[in-house]
């Protein structure tokens, strides 16, 4: 237990000193390396890691957390937190089994979150003092420090302010602390000393939570339970038949697909890229999702089979992840044309990924069909969490300014080129912007030039710590000092 309350109190005072009144940046890989390295550490210690294997989900999350100083981001740096510290509980469910499916999964992952509030209890109990001779003593101990330091104390402020008015070096010297301490005994001052007290205290008790919640015996998290079993059962009939009317469908639209969209867009003048694009993007996901499920469903069916109906339903299932990759297929030619009428937005790129994962997803279901033994749960994670991760290293920021700017200077006429949402864009895509100052649009140049003055202003008020460092800010800070923008012009 000391152990734990050692690093619990070390993260609670180091994510005051790295987040507290600062913008995230570098502090964040700081910080999570720290977590994840003492996680481990506490696991291994107490003999509490089954499975090495999961380790390797400290990767995604080392990656992730690295994105806070590589990029500048605002919509991934509110969502990597989410997915970092899902990550982070999936990791510890994983090393504490060996294998586990689905309904175990979700049972562990709130077993997580509520044991470590029920543990706080225990972080909170070793500080009680029990009633015996020892502890009297030290309780002695304790007060006889404190009368010394109200003696102490007062003595030594008046030697101080009585040698800073004798010698006005001296003073300089202590000017700064005096002034300090008048503002930390200000009531605004008080506020928000004891409000950063509490977010320590309440940090403190978490970690210790969470880690206490993880290796101490029968705990939420750590007693054993019986495994939980889905049992499904369906008429073989009832599967085998939604199976087969499906794949008909399946097959006519399949074939639409290929001798109308595939084949005849090029040559309809009249063809609505906006409408057909994005509706049938989203039924399209959503229908290849309710095949996912009924193959699943179909596949841990517990009704007994005859070997004939085993390979009928395998045979149609197989049809049927056919058919979904036709359907992804379409959804994403159906992206392709809207991205290349209407140019690149975080939604058409983020359409893109969530299909990519759907095909990649598809490849352990069939390994899974053709008989081969695969955990599905954890092949999903991986796939999702390597998407997710490639998804913050693209640079989506300068991937949208890039191929927008590029489709604008092929085609400067274009009336769907939108230089509003590209100056919405963060630092990440500086570099690729100032290309604009070179348009023969003079509207577009002075938009630009108004972005980026209006961004320049910005960063160099933005003076930062090292614990906001960020490399995004600085290269375009770099980028923006070579620009030889009218300042005069925007004052």
């Amino acid at each position: 237990m000391g152990i734990i309350i050692g690093i619990s109190a070390f993260l609670a005072i180091l994510q005051s000193i790295l987040f507290w009144n600062r913008n995230l940046g570098i502090s964040v890989f700081i910080f999570v390396l720290a977590c994840v390295l003492y996680l481990i550490y506490i696991l291994s210690k107490n003999n509490k890691i089954i499975n090495k294997k999961a380790i390797i989900f400290v990767i995604p999350i080392i990656l992730l957390s690295s994105t806070y100083f590589i990029f500048n981001n605002e919509l991934f740096k509110i969502l990597n937190i989410f997915v970092i510290v899902a990550l982070g509980v999936t990791m510890c469910v994983y090393l504490s089994k060996s294998k586990i499916k689905w309904p175990d999964f979700l049972k562990k992952i709130g077993c997580v979150f509520g044991g470590m509030f029920e543990s706080v209890s225990d972080i909170i109990n070793t500080f009680k003092i029990p009633e015996n001779k020892k502890e009297n003593e030290s309780l002695k101990k304790v007060k006889k420090i404190g009368k010394s330091l109200l003696i102490t104390i007062p003595i030594i402020l008046v030697v101080l302010i009585l040698l800073m008015s004798a010698d006005q070096v001296f003073e300089k010297i202590f000017d700064k602390v005096f002034l300090d301490l008048s503002k930390v005994l200000s009531l605004e001052g008080i506020v928000k000393l004891l409000s950063r007290l509490s977010v320590i205290l309440i940090t403190f008790l978490l970690c210790g939570g969470f880690l206490v919640n993880l290796v101490k015996d029968n705990t939420m998290f750590t007693k054993e339970d019986e495994d939980t079993k889905v049992t499904v059962k369906f008429e073989n009939l009832t599967i085998n038949m939604i199976l087969t009317i499906l794949n008909i469908i399946y097959l006519i639209f399949g074939f639409i697909q290929i001798t109308n969209l595939f084949m005849n867009t090029s040559n309809n003048p009249n063809f609505d890229y906006s409408s057909y694009a994005r509706q049938g993007f989203f039924q399209l996901m959503f229908v290849s999702f309710i095949n996912f499920v009924i193959l699943i469903v179909a596949n841990i069916n517990k009704v007994e089979k005859t070997k004939s109906q085993k390979i009928y339903n395998k045979i149609m299932s197989l049809l049927i992840i056919l058919f979904t990759i036709i359907i992804i297929i379409s959804a994403f030619y159906r992206m392709n044309l809207y991205q290349e009428t209407y140019g690149y937005t975080y939604l058409r790129i983020f359409v893109d990924f969530v299909l990519i994962s759907e095909v990649l997803i598809s490849i352990p279901i069939i390994i899974y069909l053709l008989g081969k033994k695969i955990d599905i749960l954890k092949s999903i994670i991986i796939i999702t969490s390597f998407m997710f991760v490639l998804l913050n290293f693209m640079n989506i920021d300068n991937f949208i300014a890039e191929k927008n700017i590029d489709r604008y200077f092929n085609n400067p006429e274009d009336s769907n080129f939108d230089i509003s949402y590209l100056c919405k864009l963060g630092t990440d895509a500086t570099e690729q912007i100032t290309r604009l100052l070179k348009a023969d649009d003079e509207y577009i140049v002075k938009r630009t030039e108004r972005y980026l003055y209006e961004q320049k202003q910005s960063l160099n008020l933005d003076e930062m710590n090292w614990q906001e460092y960020n490399m995004s800010k600085k290269e375009a800070k770099e980028i923006l000092d070579n620009q030889n923008i009218e300042i005069n012009y925007y004052q």
